[in-house]
C-alpha cells in the first residue's frame, strides 16, 4: 500500500510538471510576473563599430536613454569592438557573454553574411536572444549633374545616358550597395561599379571631388551632407529613394525625403505599371532582410527570460520617450524608429525563406559588381 501511494504521488507530480512546461527556456514572456531588476549592475553594450562611426553615435544615444528607462536604474556603458565587419562583436556576445543580460550587442548586422554563408558566419541571427531593432533612415541614390555630355537633372536623364554612371561603392556584398545597384538595374540605368571605399562618408567625399559621380547614402546624411553641398548648388541631383517596410510589413515611401521619387513610383512613372519580376523580388527581399532593421539589440543564446523582458520593455520605453525624440532630432536630425523583438525575430528568420531564384540573382549582382 505504501509503495502504491508513493507511485501515485510521483505520477501526479510528473503530470503537474508537464502541464507547467518542461524548462525555463520555454516560458512565454506573458508568464513572467516578476520583472528583473538591474539595480546596482552595469550593462555593457558591445558595439561592432569604431568609436567615430555614425552608428556609434546612435548607439550611445540609445544607451543613454535605455539607462534612464530600465528597471533598477543600472549603469549602461558602451564598449566599441570593431573588426571583421562586426563579427568580433557578434561572436563575443554569442559565445562569451553571460546569460544575465549584463552584456548585449548593438549595431549593424550582415543578413547577407548569413544568407550567402560568408566566411565567419557559422551562426544564424535567430541563435541570439531578440531584444529589439532600430530602423535607420532609408537610402537615397544620387548623381552629379556635370559629368556627362548632356546634363543629368533627373532619373529619366540617367536612363537615357549611354555613358555609364561611375558608382562609388563599398565591398560589393554590402547590403546598401546591393539594393542601390539593384535599383539602378531595375530602372535600366547604365553604371560601372567602383569599389574600395570603406564607408558612406568616403563615397560622399569621392562624389564631391568628382572621383566618382554616383553614390548612395542614408536619407538623414543625404539631407545634411549631400543636399547642401551638392544638390543646392546644382552639382548633383537625387535619382530615387528606396522605399521602406513598416512594422506591419507594408511598403511605404521614405517620409524624410518625400520630395524625392520613391523607386516603385519612379518605375511606374517611367514604365506605366507597377514593378514586378525577379529584379523587383530581389529588391523587396533586400528590403526585408537588410534595410528594414539595419541595427539590432541582441542578447546571447539562452538569455535569462526575465532579464530579456526587462531589456525589451526598457528599450520600448526609451525609444517612445519625448526626451529621446528631442535629443535624436538635435543630434541626428531624425528619430530612429524602434522595432519590437517579435517583429525583429521575424526579420532575422526571413533568410530561411529566400527563394533560390532570388538568391541566385543577388549573388549575380555581387559578382557583376566584383568584376567576376
Amino acid at each position: 500500500m505504501h509503495s502504491l501511494r508513493t507511485f501515485i504521488i510521483l505520477i501526479s507530480t510528473l503530470l503537474v510538471l508537464t502541464a507547467c512546461g518542461d524548462s525555463p527556456s520555454n516560458v512565454n514572456n506573458s508568464d513572467i510576473d516578476t520583472p528583473h531588476s538591474f539595480a546596482g549592475e552595469t550593462i555593457n553594450v558591445v558595439i561592432g563599430l569604431d568609436a567615430s562611426a555614425g552608428g556609434t553615435t546612435v548607439g550611445r544615444l540609445l544607451a543613454k536613454h535605455l539607462e534612464q528607462n530600465l528597471e533598477g536604474n543600472p549603469t549602461v556603458v558602451v564598449n566599441n569592438m570593431p573588426g571583421a565587419s562586426g563579427l568580433n562583436a557578434h561572436l563575443h556576445v554569442l559565445l562569451k557573454a553571460p546569460k544575465d543580460g549584463t552584456t548585449i550587442y548593438y549595431g549593424p548586422r550582415s543578413s547577407l553574411g548569413e544568407l550567402l554563408q560568408l566566411p565567419g558566419y557559422t551562426f544564424k541571427y535567430t541563435d541570439f536572444t531578440s531584444l529589439g531593432g532600430i530602423q535607420i533612415s532609408g537610402l537615397v541614390v544620387y548623381a552629379r549633374t556635370d559629368s556627362f555630355t548632356e546634363p543629368l537633372t533627373t532619373a529619366q536623364d540617367a536612363i537615357a545616358q549611354t555613358e555609364p554612371l561611375l558608382f562609388g561603392g563599398m565591398p560589393s556584398n554590402h547590403g546598401r550597395m546591393i539594393i542601390s545597384t539593384l535599383g539602378l538595374d531595375l530602372m535600366g540605368i547604365n553604371y560601372r561599379y567602383i569599389p574600395g571605399y570603406p564607408s558612406s562618408g568616403n563615397i560622399r567625399a569621392a562624389v564631391i571631388s568628382g572621383e566618382v559621380n554616383t553614390g548612395t547614402d542614408a536619407a538623414h546624411a543625404y539631407l545634411s551632407q549631400v543636399e547642401p553641398v551638392l544638390v543646392e548648388t546644382g552639382e548633383a541631383t537625387p535619382l530615387f529613394s528606396l522605399p521602406m517596410l513598416n512594422n506591419q510589413g507594408e511598403l511605404v515611401s521614405n517620409e524624410l525625403v518625400s520630395n524625392i521619387p520613391s523607386l516603385p513610383q519612379l518605375y511606374k512613372d517611367v514604365h506605366g505599371q507597377e514593378p514586378s519580376g525577379i529584379k523587383w523580388d530581389a529588391i523587396t527581399t533586400m528590403l526585408e532582410l537588410d534595410q528594414t532593421m539595419q541595427h539590432v539589440f541582441l542578447g546571447p543564446p539562452g538569455m535569462d527570460q526575465a532579464a530579456a523582458e526587462t531589456l525589451r520593455e526598457g528599450l520600448t520605453k526609451a525609444t517612445q520617450s519625448a526626451a529621446y525624440e528631442t535629443e535624436a532630432e538635435q543630434i541626428l536630425s531624425y528619430v530612429p524608429g524602434h522595432i519590437d523583438h517579435q517583429r525583429q525575430h521575424e526579420i532575422l528568420g526571413a533568410t530561411a525563406s529566400v527563394s533560390p531564384d532570388v538568391l541566385e540573382y543577388i549573388q549575380a549582382n555581387i559578382d557583376k559588381n566584383s568584376g567576376l
